[in-house]
């Protein structure tokens, strides 16, 4: 027996526990301000929230005083890594939840609508993405080749944030509704889509050459793993809770195994290329088909997430954004440009799916609205091509803006259709 002899991390100062106690009690503190200020004037949550964190980044605080926000969030991956790492297990959580309040046999019901809009959603972005990354200047390419940066944009355009599009219907009361849980659905698909696409455009970044194989491996674990997931999931969690009542495990225990079933499909999706927050979605899907639903622990879970988690997870994601690029006139008009191109396709191709599958004129408006919010996940998007050098910090930049602003626009949309 061979013994490996482990470095130990070293332990961290207090300092740095200090500066991480302030950034949590600032960043919650804030983002839950922002929500508010945001629900009273009519707009979601998640946009107030994600503004909290644009002004405690570099572009509201890091300009008005730099000295304070080098201190409160100093240049280093570890001090980072602890806020970062709290942020993720919120979103995490959310997926789960907003994944336990989808009927798939209202989905399947309206399978045909489901599978055109999917279609349009994905195709028409896909398009116009590509012809606007074509025509975008030089000074907008990182280090990869025109190609490289035209499939990037094309798959920026493409995806929607399925946890940006969740927490909206969810602030705006809709989630029950039957189109809602269809864009959800379908925001699933494109969320899978994307990150795929995503994945080839990061090989081809880093290798200068296309691997089918790792794609067709997540392909198939995905899959699978979502249909083992829905098809026993249920049961299995229905037994788990028997033995808990058993044992009288009571809320803090069924906070346990709703935890776990979370993470633990969501770590096999990301262990095979695929987000994290697309298993945690898959996971919850089976605890709303299971008795775990409809226990103390899932409310004690779903108050926190809402109440902590989740704001912490959208004012973290605003904090990366560096809005000051924007100063630069030809930066401000392609910033506009993309936006409105990147709006218009996914409206367009949602809406048009939703026609040719029979939905009404208001819900396939309904459908377009919700999967034209991109959010948080279009600006992970962003900071993989940044990280690569398939894009530049300016084009970073205007898909951040895009970001917001579809995001902006999708809870007053929606109040305007379902009044």
């Amino acid at each position: 027996m061979v013994l490996v002899a482990i470095a130990p991390l070293p332990p961290l100062d207090e300092h740095s526990l200090f500066v991480f106690w302030c950034q949590l009690l600032i960043v919650l503190g804030l983002a839950r301000a922002g929500g508010y200020a945001a629900r009273r004037v009519g707009m979601p949550r998640v946009i107030g929230e994600l503004l909290a964190g644009v002004a405690l980044g570099p572009s509201v605080l890091g300009e008005v005083w730099a000295g304070g926000f080098e201190w409160l969030f100093p240049a280093s991956e570890r001090q980072a890594g602890l806020l970062l790492g709290l942020a993720w297990i919120g979103i995490v959580f959310l997926l789960g939840i907003t994944g336990a309040e989808i009927d798939t046999a209202t989905i399947r019901r309206q399978g045909r609508a489901a599978t055109l809009a999917t279609i349009g959603s994905l195709a028409v972005p896909l398009l116009v993405g590509a012809l606007v990354g074509w025509r975008l200047p030089d000074g907008f390419l990182g280090e990869s080749t025109r190609m490289v940066f035209v499939m990037f944009f094309a798959v920026a355009f493409a995806i929607s944030s399925l946890p940006v599009a969740a927490r909206i219907l969810n602030d705006l009361g809709l989630t029950h509704r039957p189109v809602a849980q269809l864009a959800l659905g379908i925001a699933t698909v494109n969320d899978i889509v994307g990150w795929l696409l995503l994945g080839i455009v990061v090989g081809v970044a880093e290798s200068g050459s296309f691997e089918p194989e790792p794609l067709g491996v997540a392909i198939v674990v995905v899959l699978g793993a979502s249909w083992v997931v829905l098809r026993y999931g249920p049961r299995v969690l229905d037994r788990l809770v028997d033995e808990l009542d058993r044992r009288d495990g009571g809320p803090a225990a069924e906070i346990s195994l709703l935890t776990l079933a979370v993470v633990a499909v969501g770590s096999l999706t990301h262990a095979v290329g695929i987000e994290v927050v697309i298993g945690a979605f898959v996971a919850g899907i089976a605890i709303g088909s299971s008795r775990l639903r409809h226990r103390e622990g899932f409310a004690a879970l779903e108050a926190v997430t809402n109440g902590i988690f989740a704001p912490l997870f959208f004012a973290v994601a605003g904090i990366r954004v560096d809005l000051t690029e924007l100063a630069e006139p030809s930066v401000a008009m392609w910033a506009i440009v993309v936006t409105l191109a990147a709006t218009v396709a996914k409206f367009a191709g949602s809406y048009g799916g939703g026609r040719l599958g029979r939905l009404s004129r208001r819900d396939s408006l309904g459908l377009g609205a919700t999967l034209n919010a991109r959010g948080a996940l279009e600006i992970v998007v962003a900071t993989v091509g940044l990280t690569l050098g398939v894009i530049g910090s300016t084009a970073y930049t205007v898909i951040v803006v895009m970001a917001l602003t579809t995001t902006a626009l999708t809870g007053p949309l929606l109040q305007r259709i379902y009044r």
